[in-house]
């Protein structure tokens, strides 16, 4: 599922004038007019090859500002070895109680649908007030802006080198349940800090697309405020022409012409991840992102689906579709699946704690010092040593 170059410009340096012919002053004589006209032209432009400074920006908005440019946005021909999961016989670990959300993000959403072009307001706490970076939670990062300018918030879970990417919402408000399993993540792994492997982090994205989640549980909330769908938006297999179900949609004028889409790329090649799981609704199944080849997503699905109970033996079917996020990111060398809820309307929350569970458990085990060999015995089924 599945880039942007910047152009230096030169500068101009004004020739070197020669100096004018000196002259003896004459205090009793004044200076002839055309030489007074001359020297009022020398004045003028000399003011004028001044250097530029331009006024001061008052009240500027909080944006990232790169120290250095991200790597191109583009996959790779030959994409760098990154060690996969393989699919495990064991069966799936058991999940834990759905959490308590914590409330600066969101509270849990109810467990009945809700009306059609509503989603439950209190999930949009951490989207509708502009991001300020002084006032982000711990691990809490601003990774990018939105068509709108609301905030694109990652949120690291853990103190390992070795990060596991989780993104929700990438279809806003169309596909609320996800951005809800998103915070019921974050609400868990942060009160139980101990299910997180030694050595790994939890990165989460809980909503790629705050604009479209504003716009509720409509068509128009699966895109972003340019109408464009950003699950078509990735540079792998990308297409003028998309589809979503039976219908055409948006895939943006070129790849990655969409801001969400941009700054999760650049995020992404400047911290990559072992693993990229991205989540939507509600097609039942674990499809592997593929681009030029397999690189690790195949097994990673399979042992993803194992353990949640997801079907993961077939590729999506029900619709052709281009320039998804799994496939460009799958391209980049890292291992990455997309995750389809059973329903639009629940979480799902056991099955995907066992599923992210299972991830951890597998590139915990090659690892291999004491304390990973500990985690794992405590809390991992029986698998490859």
């Amino acid at each position: 599922m599945p880039g942007r170059e910047r152009s230096a410009s030169g500068s101009q340096h004004p020739t070197t004038r020669p100096p004018l012919p000196s002259r003896t002053h004459r205090p009793s004589r004044p200076l002839p007019h055309a030489l007074l006209w001359l020297l009022a032209l020398c004045a003028v432009l000399a003011a004028a090859c001044q250097p530029f400074t331009p006024a001061p920006t008052l009240a500027a908005p909080v944006e990232l500002v790169s120290p250095t440019p991200p790597p191109a946005r583009r996959p790779r021909p030959t994409p760098r070895s990154i060690p996969s999961p393989v699919p495990s016989a064991a069966g799936p670990i058991a999940g834990t109680a759905t959490p308590t959300l914590n409330p600066l993000l969101a509270t849990n959403a109810q467990t009945d649908a809700p009306p059609r072009g509503t989603i439950d307001p209190r999930l949009l706490t951490q989207v509708a007030v502009p991001v300020q970076t002084a006032t982000l939670a711990p691990g809490a990062v601003l990774i990018g802006r939105t068509v709108e300018g609301r905030g694109i918030l990652a949120r690291r879970l853990g103190s390992g080198s070795r990060t596991i990417l989780l993104v929700g919402g990438i279809h806003g408000g169309y596909e609320v349940n996800t951005v809800a399993l998103m915070n019921e993540v974050i609400a868990h792994f942060s009160a139980t800090p101990e299910d997180i492997a030694p050595g790994l982090s939890l990165v989460v994205v809980p909503a790629l697309n705050p604009d479209g989640l504003l716009r509720g549980r409509e068509a128009a909330g699966r895109f972003n405020a340019n109408g464009v769908d950003l699950n078509r938006n990735w540079a792998c297999d990308w297409s003028p022409e998309a589809f979503w179900q039976d219908r055409a949609v948006d895939p943006g004028p070129q790849p990655f012409s969409e801001p969400e889409t941009a700054a999760l790329a650049d995020y992404i090649l400047q911290n990559p991840p072992v693993a990229a799981l991205f989540y939507h609704s509600a097609a039942n199944g674990v499809f592997a992102g593929a681009c030029d080849g397999d690189h690790g997503s195949q097994a990673l699905g399979h042992l993803y689906g194992q353990a949640a109970g997801y079907p993961s033996d077939s590729p999506f079917s029900h619709y052709e579709v281009t320039g998804d996020a799994s496939s460009w990111v799958d391209g980049q060398g890292i291992p990455a699946i997309t995750v389809e809820l059973q329903s639009w309307t629940e979480t799902e929350w056991a099955r995907n704690f066992a599923g992210i569970m299972a991830v951890q458990c597998q590139v915990t085990r090659r690892l291999g010092d004491p304390l990973a060999r500990q985690w794992v015995g405590a809390r991992c089924a029986p698998g490859e040593p």
